[in-house]
């Protein structure tokens, strides 16, 4: 037994291993498939087992053919593989052809007449590939101009950005009608739920901070974590404030672009903000708001 058989026999072990290794991996893979695993995920194990598989195919494929050329080269005479080797490589050729490369020996055959200070110029052509690409864009701008300007079967960003708005308004308005109103501006009051509060928050700190910092402890709006109020501090007054703004002012009202348990949220969450007295918070600003006092003047 020669050292070539000894190599074929141990990269032909490694090879059965790799194919012994797929092996349970397709019989997990069924396994898998009785289990209660949604579709896409399926999908995804089954490409993926897929891949690996061909992936082991093309190594081994690999590995055989590099075994057969070690066998015929050790059977070759000294001039069979001299001949052999000045003949070009498949890759070689491939990327001659591919270039329209024209080797060293033909060069005289495109060399140019010009001559600068004994830099002369081929007259070399584009390589294919590149003519090729260059070809598939004109196609593909004949093929747009003709989809979205000529037949417009499809939108352009524009159109789609107003079918997209259009459609979420849609969702919108379809979801606002769902929802129970059981309270008004001045029945309103403060809500517990945590998921409503973080509603609350989300929003509070995504538009209000600008002008409120995103503690309450005010900015270029006044701070809502004392209890000094310019209009009211009341969970009703609060409500008002953010449903109708307040004129002269950057407090826009939000009547328009949140439906009234989105405002209820935020004005519950304003709410939350008392009494924290977060570090470097503004001073009072408006009237004292006493809710005990308050109180009284309802019940009389």
């Amino acid at each position: 037994m020669n050292l070539l058989h000894i190599k074929l026999m141990k990269k032909s072990s490694w090879i059965a291993a790799l194919l012994l290794w797929a092996a349970p991996s397709a019989r997990a893979q069924s396994v898998i498939a009785g289990s209660a695993i949604d579709e896409p995920t399926m999908f995804y194990l089954a490409f993926g087992l897929v891949v690996v598989v061909a992936i082991l195919v093309l190594v081994v494929a690999i590995y055989v053919l590099q075994l057969l050329k070690i066998f015929v080269s050790q059977n070759q005479t000294e001039e069979q593989k001299e001949e052999e080797e000045q003949v070009p490589s498949m890759f070689s050729k491939l990327w001659m052809s591919w270039n329209d490369l024209k080797p060293m020996e033909k060069e005289e055959e495109i060399m140019l007449d010009h001559n600068y200070d004994g830099i002369k110029e081929l007259d070399n052509h584009l390589p294919p590939w590149w003519k090729g690409l260059f070809y598939a864009t004109i196609i593909y701008a004949v093929g747009y101009i003709l989809i979205f300007h000529v037949f417009k079967t499809s939108p352009l960003q524009e159109e789609k950005y107003e079918l997209e708005i259009a459609a979420a308004e849609a969702l919108k308005t379809s979801r606002e009608a769902d929802l129970v109103i059981d309270f008004d501006e001045n029945s309103v009051t403060e809500t517990t739920d945590a998921q409503e509060l973080a509603d609350g928050k989300q929003f509070f700190e995504a538009q209000c901070a600008v002008c409120h910092k995103s503690d309450g402890g005010g900015l270029a709006g006044p701070n809502l974590t004392d209890p000094y109020w310019k209009h009211g501090g009341s969970m009703s007054d609060v409500y008002k404030v953010i449903k109708n703004g307040v004129a002269n002012t950057a407090m826009i009202s939000w009547e328009s672009q949140l439906n009234p348990v989105r405002m209820r949220n935020v004005a519950s969450y304003v709410m939350t903000l008392q009494g924290t007295n977060p570090p470097g918070a503004l001073g009072p600003d408006g009237d004292l708001y006493e809710p005990e006092s308050e109180a009284r003047e309802n019940e009389e």
